[in-house]
């Protein structure tokens, strides 16, 4: 056999190998999965001397002391990086806190993150610095020394503040369990109800100062499913004091029950600030003047 044909074959030989190598690599899973299957009720986060405590209630989950519920987005994504933690690589073993600090797992800037179950220890990590590449980072396990780099931009999501956490919702009702609203203004009152006609069809009514008018029931509506949800711009103080004049009070009557805001409003240089408390809040909220606007109804524009 000729010398050229012989180094030809070897060289088929040695990349038959390389991509038979490749092909075994490539069928491999490099991520491994460190599930907690278990349940939580409590999550404490501290970073750099800032404590956010999530508590369970239910199915609703709080933030803080102060019955403000959390945003659903926000406690979905922190549960599931809690449960479920993406392993891309081991890349050392924590040692003094010097040399921790090249992963940011050092005490002055590392993020711990526990959760309890009953007051007991469940999970426990400590996030340090994000890679180069913005979506993975380093963090730690549990009494684990191993440093992991893992999945996903941990720092961002728990260095939320409880502010950041708080939901803006104050209720959001059921449009189909809606039977009644009633507005009352310093100068009038005047409400809609629901009301079955003979073919059992099911229209809008004036009542109150109204109750003569003639509704207009797709406008009606058209107005319901404005005021069956009512988010808070920003939460106020408790110590807030509320303006002497008072907007307007409705009450929205439903299967979920009996709904209240009262919208008071002042002056704030050029502008016009609103202030709403409702029963279905222990909060005081400031509304933008879109969402206040949308319960200072005038009635006139409900008629036919």
């Amino acid at each position: 056999m000729k010398p050229r044909k012989i180094v030809l074959l070897s060289c088929i030989a040695f990349l038959t190998i390389v991509c038979v190598i490749q092909a075994i690599l490539a069928g491999r899973n490099p991520v491994k999965t460190l599930k907690f299957d278990g349940s939580f009720d409590e999550i404490v986060i501290n970073n750099n001397g800032s404590e956010v405590k999530l508590s369970l209630d239910g199915s609703d989950w709080y933030v803080g002391n102060d019955d403000f519920k959390a945003n659903q987005s926000d406690i979905t994504t922190i549960t599931n990086n809690i449960k479920e933690i993406k392993v891309l690589d081991t890349v050392g073993r924590l040692s003094g806190d010097d040399f921790n600090a090249r992963w940011d797992l050092n005490d002055e800037k590392a993020i711990s993150v526990k959760a309890f179950k009953a007051g007991s220890e469940v999970r426990a990590m400590k996030i340090g610095k994000v890679s180069s590449t913005g979506s993975q980072t380093y963090i730690t396990v549990g009494n684990s020394k191993d440093v992991y780099l893992v999945s996903g931009n941990l720092v961002r999501e728990f260095s939320k503040t409880e502010d950041t956490l708080k939901s803006k919702s104050i209720f959001t009702l059921n449009e189909g369990g809606i039977s009644e609203v009633t507005v009352t203004t310093p100068k009038t009152s005047w409400g809609v109800t629901k009301v079955a006609l003979p073919d059992e069809e099911i229209t809008w009514g004036f009542t109150g100062s109204a109750e003569k008018d003639e509704a207009d029931a797709s406008k009606i509506s058209s107005w319901i499913r404005q005021i069956i949800s009512l988010n808070a711009a920003s939460w106020l103080s408790d110590s807030t004091v509320l303006p002497k004049t008072k907007e307007v009070s409705v009450e929205i009557t439903g299967s979920e029950g009996k709904t209240t805001v009262d919208i008071y409003s002042e002056k704030d240089g050029d502008k016009t600030k609103y202030i709403a408390v409702s029963n279905k809040t222990s909060h005081k909220a400031e509304l933008s003047e879109t969402n206040a606007k949308k319960y200072i109804k005038d009635v006139a524009e409900l008629k036919k």
